[in-house]
Order: structure tokens, then C-alpha cells, then sequence
């Protein structure tokens, strides 16, 4: 390349070069450019930066971590680097390095939209959806036209049940013309009477690069298509589709199926051999009500219905015990681990240390603290035995309407059964034999219910719930919760359910 007689011109006018190819999506060329400048000018901060920003467009965020954490040891008041480095670690699941990062950037630009729209992805993913929501509001406040905030709000909405909310933050957007795969496989979870969208003419609809249309995502736009064939009462047509759309996760998540069976076993084998148990008290530390089900059960229904007890704080499908597990490990010197199955015994009060610190910051002043996450029923009967102030509700659902409905999913990650009718009936089966074990050795703690129960009689399921928690029993009128029972009926000779 011919070089200018000012080197520092030189490497600016590369530099962006390199910029303009990364926010063209031509990556290898902003990559080999910055490789190039970085083996002159090894400290050249702007190079480091773009090319941390590049290996994260491209999804490589676990090379992307390197050179923008240079960039920032180099500049450490560059909020723009860090902001970007918060994401990488976010991508990576190191939510609380993030956080951490991110307060940072925030001190030093505490109104900055971009860094506010961060912090709800951080929290989004961190399961603190009151603080997510809080987060994205403001970076709208700062930016009204924030698309990406628009969408981060949107999905916050939808996770805490504030459906109506949710609808009026897309609906704007729809109205611009925006019918994005993110923004139709956002729609397809909310309501139908919410959104007044026909999401088959929606998905024909040309839409321009910068909506994020992944063209290469057959099997997302296919999820897409089978809602729009449900709406018009379409099944035949909604059956082709969604077995296009499962063929296509089922043929990719073999190897992670085949692991997911082979712990399900043990765990199964495991409690049916144990000991009945009553669970542990300790005074003085919140109670954590974990409420288990297999997806699309009716767990958030649940945690919302209990949300009105109370002194009840909702903490969703969040990471408390997965947390308090891997820094349990660490603290050992161990591999890594979230399951307490490989911790040695010596190590448990360490745990259970762990975990009521995670519990008393998350759940504060409450006095009952949810969990949702579907992946802890394998360690259901552990988490009795070393979680102080444990107490389980189990929901139960009709099988057919169940299936259904984890069949039309399309799922962010994990859920290797979710794609073939005959692994989410196997699926369905092992929890709910696992559910009826734990009613079995653990019958002071445990409760089991069902979606019916709570669609015909919500104040007798919250009944119960106070009473296992030990709350005041609800007063009042109850209100009705979305009844989606026998959803699968036309379905049923159509999937062979």
C-alpha cells in the first residue's frame, strides 16, 4: 500500500477505511486492515476499538473480548469502549462483568441512550425485568426513536405479563413500517386481540437491511408463518410450516438432546432412590418459592397470580442458584459447574452462604422470593436439601395442549426435546414423574397444580399458595387469567397427538 509522508495520516485515513468496510459488513477486509495497522502501531487504541467492534458484528464475541479489553486498559474514560465491551461480555453470559463494566461507561456518560439500552439487555438477561424496563424507558426518554430500546422494551413487557404494555410499544413501530423477523417473532407471542396485524401479509412484505430481516433463518420465519396460518384457522397449512421450522432445530440439537436425556435419567433414578426429606429452616432469611413446570405450562401465570400476595417479589426464571453454585466451585478451586450433584459435601455450607447472599440482594425487604427457571428441577430435591426456606409449587397441563404449544415455540436456546412430538412427550413425561417423586419425599414443602386449576379457579390455587408459603389468604375478587385450554383440539389428528 503506498504510504503518505505522515505516518499518523496515514494510519487515521486507514483506520477509516477499516470503519467504513465494518459498518458495510465487510468484515474480513476491516479485520486484515486493523491486523495490519495493530502489527505496526501495536498500542493504536481507535484500531483496537474497531477491531473489537468488527469481531462483534461478526458474533465472535469471544474474540472480540481481547482487543477491546486492550482498548479500554489503554483508554479506561472511553465510555464508547466500554459500552462495547459490556456487550461482548453480556454475549458471553458474564452478566455481572458486565454490569460491573457498564457502571463505568455509565459515570462517564450517565444520560447516553446507547449505555442505558446496555444496561436493560444486562439486566433483560439477568432475569431483573423491573430494572430492565426502567432502563430502556429512559434511553427512550433520551432517544424516542431507538430501535433497538423499542425492542428491548417490547420483550421486557412481554416477560413480565404486561402484554397491553407491550402491544403499545410495537405497534408504533409496525406503523413505520417495520416487519423485521425480530419484530414478528416478538408479535407472534403477544395476544392476537392486541395487535391488529395480518402477520402473513407482514411476512411478504419487503423490509429494507437495516430491520434485521435474516433472510438465512428459514426456520424462524417458518415459526413465523405458522402463527399467521393459526390466526386464519389455517391448521393444515400451520402444521407444514411448523414441521418445516422443528426439522430443522430437531436435525441440529441432536448431540444436545442425547446429553439432555442422559442427566434426566440420572436425576429420575437418583430421587426415586433417596430418603424422604422436610427441607431446612434458617430465621431470618427470605423464603424462595421455586414454581417448576415444563415450558408453557403455566409458570409465569402462577408467579403472577402469587405476585399479589403479599410480601412476594417475583425473580422470574433468574440465575440466583446457578450462581451461587459456580462461585461455590470456584471458591473450592473446582471446575466449574452449575450442578450441586459434583459438590464435594465438605463444600455445602459454602453454598448455601452463597446462595442466601444472592437471595437477600435480589429479594430484598420481601419475604418470598419466585424462581421460575425450568432447567433447576433436576436439582429440585438438592436445592430442599441445602436452600434454606424452600417451598415448591408444580404445575401440571392437559398433555395435548402442552405439546402444542412447545411445538410453536421457537426458543432463544436450550430445549433440545422442543422440536419432535415424540421427545416433548418424552420430556413431558420425565417431569411429571419427577414432579410426583418430590410430592412424594417431600410433602411439607411441595405442592402440585394445574393450568386448569388456575384458568377456573385462580383464588383456590392462590389459596393454596399463601398457605404453603405461610401468607395471609387473598381477599377479594381474582382476577381472570387468558384461558387457553384445548388450544390443541384442531390439531389433534393433524400432529397425531
Amino acid at each position: 500500500m503506498q504510504t503518505s509522508d505522515n505516518p499518523f495520516k496515514d494510519a487515521r485515513e486507514r483506520l477509516e477505511q477499516a470503519e467504513s468496510f465494518r459498518r458495510q459488513g465487510k468484515y474480513n477486509q476491516a479485520e486484515k486492515i486493523c491486523i495490519g495497522l495493530l502489527n505496526q502501531h501495536p498500542n493504536y487504541f481507535a484500531a483496537l476499538h474497531t477491531l473489537g467492534l468488527t469481531y462483534a458484528d461478526k458474533k465472535e464475541s469471544a474474540r472480540a473480548l481481547g482487543p477491546l479489553f486492550q482498548a479500554a486498559t489503554l483508554n479506561p474514560n472511553s465510555w464508547i469502549t466500554l459500552t462495547a465491551l459490556s456487550g461482548v461480555c453480556l454475549n458471553l453470559h458474564a452478566g455481572e462483568m458486565a454490569a460491573q463494566i457498564l457502571e463505568r461507561a455509565r459515570l462517564l456518560k450517565p444520560n447516553d441512550p446507547t449505555v442505558l439500552a446496555t444496561l436493560g439487555l444486562i439486566y433483560r438477561q439477568e432475569r431483573e425485568y423491573e430494572l430492565s424496563r426502567d432502563a430502556f424507558l429512559e434511553a427512550l426518554k433520551r432517544q424516542p426513536e431507538f430501535l433497538d430500546a423499542s425492542m428491548g422494551l417490547a420483550r421486557t413487557y412481554i416477560s413480565l405479563g404486561d402484554d397491553a404494555d407491550a402491544a403499545r410499544v410495537i405497534k408504533p413501530l409496525l406503523a413505520r413500517g417495520i416487519h423485521s423477523l425480530d419484530m414478528l417473532t416478538t408479535v407472534i407471542h403477544l395476544p392476537e386481540d392486541l395487535i391488529d396485524i395480518d402477520l402473513m401479509d407482514a411476512v411478504k412484505k419487503p423490509v429494507s437491511r437495516h430491520d434485521g430481516l435474516r433472510r438465512d433463518k428459514t426456520e424462524e420465519l417458518a415459526f413465523v408463518k405458522a402463527h399467521a396460518h393459526d390466526r386464519r384457522s389455517e391448521f393444515e397449512e400451520a402444521c407444514e410450516e411448523l414441521r418445516v421450522a422443528n426439522r430443522i432445530y430437531a436435525n441440529r440439537l441432536q448431540d444436545q438432546l442425547a446429553k439432555m436425556r442422559e442427566r434426566q435419567k440420572y436425576s429420575l433414578l437418583w430421587l426415586e432412590k433417596r430418603a424422604p426429606g422436610t427441607g431446612i429452616t434458617t430465621r431470618g432469611v427470605p423464603l424462595t418459592l421455586f414454581i417448576f413446570g415444563p415450558s408453557r405450562s403455566g409458570k409465569t401465570t402462577l408467579e403472577r397470580l402469587v405476585f399479589g400476595l403479599d410480601g412476594v417479589k417475583r425473580g422470574f426464571e433468574n440465575s440466583g442458584p446457578e450462581n451461587a453454585i459456580n462461585r461455590t466451585f470456584q471458591d473450592a478451586g473446582l471446575i466449574t459447574s452449575w450442578s450441586l450433584e459434583h459438590l464435594p459435601p465438605q463444600f455445602y455450607p459454602q453454598f448455601q452462604m452463597n446462595y442466601v447472599e444472592e437471595l437477600q440482594r435480589r429479594a430484598g425487604s420481601a419475604k418470598v422470593f419466585t424462581n421460575t427457571h425450568p432447567a433447576y428441577m433436576q436439582n429440585a430435591a438438592e436445592f430442599a436439601d441445602h436452600i434454606p426456606n424452600c417451598r415448591f409449587i408444580f404445575v401440571k397441563r392437559n398433555i395435548d395442549d402442552l405439546t402444542l404449544r412447545i411445538y410453536m415455540r421457537s426458543y432463544q436456546s436450550g430445549n433440545a426435546y422442543a422440536y419432535d412430538i415424540s421427545t416433548i412427550r418424552e420430556h413431558i413425561a420425565w417431569y411429571q414423574k419427577m414432579m410426583d417423586l418430590m410430592a412424594e419425599k417431600f410433602p411439607d414443602i411441595v405442592r402440585i397444580v394445574t393450568y386448569e386449576d388456575m384458568a377456573t379457579d385462580a383464588k383456590g390455587v392462590l389459596k393454596t399458595a399463601a398457605a404453603l408459603c405461610g401468607l395471609p389468604a387473598p381477599e377479594g375478587e381474582i382476577g381472570t387469567i387468558f384461558d387457553d385450554r384445548n388450544c390443541a383440539d384442531p390439531y389433534r389428528e393433524l400432529l397425531a397427538l
